[in-house]
């Protein structure tokens, strides 16, 4: 059964105009893009092939999933509390102008987008939950917002520790590459808590 839709976050950095939880189950018919598709049903093979917990970041397979790869990217919440990326595909590296690999969202994005973006990926790991998101993408050097998709998976490490997001995010407009974002508006957003 599907939760009302409630007004989440809004700042300069981002605006979130309806929030939705849904089961788990309706993921795949929300999901619209062959590629996210690929990914998600991936991470809920895995899911159901580990007893209904949430898989391994080693278990991830690319070859599961070989049209994602270009928009696919982890990032890592380290001991210290930060998050940082571990992988990025190609597409987000060209949309940033070079490659967050290493680095720490605080190296990534301006300082007033790292709070929310902290806060979402601590949401995914928490609850444990999957999120997607429709949303727009405002630029330093392009007027127009961008649009996008993102799907972000919780993930653990070899302990099972929830450590890992797992996400897909493809711009569907190419005019802002090599700008990276400076703010996001969100159209819609689902939660999918994962039992």
């Amino acid at each position: 059964m599907n939760q009302p839709a409630r007004k989440s976050v809004s700042s300069d950095a981002m605006t979130i105009s309806q929030s939705t939880q849904r089961p788990l189950d309706t993921l795949l018919d929300d999901v619209t893009l062959p590629s996210h598709r690929l990914m998600v049903q991936h991470w809920l093979d895995l899911h159901a092939a580990a007893g209904h917990r949430i898989p391994r970041y080693r278990a991830l397979d690319p070859l599961q999933f070989p049209a994602a790869l270009p928009d696919i990217w982890i990032v890592e919440w380290r001991d210290d509390g930060r998050l940082y990326f571990h992988l990025v595909g190609q597409n987000l590296v060209d949309w940033y102008g070079s490659s967050p690999k290493g680095k720490a969202m605080e190296e990534v994005y301006p300082p007033n987008m790292v709070p929310l973006i902290n806060a979402l990926s601590h949401n995914i790991l928490g609850k444990p939950a999957i999120y997607y998101q429709k949303a727009f993408s405002l630029t330093p050097h392009w007027s127009v917002a961008i649009p996008m998709e993102r799907v972000a998976m919780p993930m653990t490490d070899e302990a099972g520790r929830l450590r890992w997001v797992a996400g897909i995010t493809t711009f569907l407009d190419g005019n802002g590459r090599g700008s990276g974002p400076v703010a996001s508006r969100v159209a819609e957003e689902f939660w999918y808590p994962v039992p």
